[in-house]
């Protein structure tokens, strides 16, 4: 797309339109690839695509951009929050999780068109929303990821439970499922707890969940 110049500035506009179209990218890009997992079956996925139609948890790839691919880290440990905008009727379609340059990554991919708010905190072990079952994750430490404004599974939503991992320091990640308007996740972490943002991508909805190194 270029802009239409007039006057004696028309021979720079026949050649910018030879040059073609210069694109700067506008928001951050999770650069996930995706990988079909067993549902509730431990272990790395398998390298074969998956597609909203048939939804599975999935491996990252990774990335050499920690710094422009989000907000910046926070220098603190503490619970994030953020509420959902729009129409609660958000479906879980696919989960990743990648190690990149200077962080871990979970990626929770949605269809609807809501855009998804948080709660996200670091925990001792996985406690599953509603029911107060503590969940068995590998890792020294848990994130707690629940996502609000998801709608009740449709039939061909992600099938839960899920069990994905490992992808750097983060040992294991299991998605447990919905509960009143929530999707909760849980990724254990080996080490200490550590800082980690938590920001939106759109077109599909996406909620991405950085854990620094």
């Amino acid at each position: 797309m270029g802009r239409a110049l007039g006057g004696t500035l028309a021979a720079a506009v026949l050649l910018l339109a030879a040059c073609g179209t210069e694109a700067f990218p506008t928001s951050a890009s999770d650069t996930g690839t995706s990988s079909r997992s067993p549902k509730a079956s431990p272990g790395t996925p398998t390298e074969t695509p998956s597609s909203a139609a048939s939804p599975s948890a999935s491996a990252e790839s990774p990335s050499a951009t920690p710094a422009a691919d989000g907000p910046p880290f926070p220098e603190s440990t503490d619970p994030q929050t953020a509420e959902p905008t729009g129409e609660w009727d958000l479906q879980l379609v696919d989960v990743r999780a990648g190690d990149h340059d200077g962080f871990d990554r979970v990626v929770l991919e949605l269809s609807g068109t809501a855009t998804p708010g948080w709660g996200v905190a670091w925990s001792d072990e996985a406690v599953a929303e509603g029911t107060g079952d503590v969940v068995p994750l590998a890792g020294d430490h848990v994130l707690t990821i629940s996502a609000s404004g998801t709608a009740m599974p449709e039939p061909g939503s992600f099938e839960v439970p899920a069990r994905l991992g490992p992808a750097g320091a983060v040992a294991e990640v299991q998605v447990n499922g919905w509960f009143e308007g929530y999707t909760q996740v849980f990724a254990g972490v080996e080490g200490d707890e550590r800082p980690f943002r938590v920001f939106t991508l759109t077109d599909p909805p996406r909620l991405v969940v950085d854990i620094a190194d």
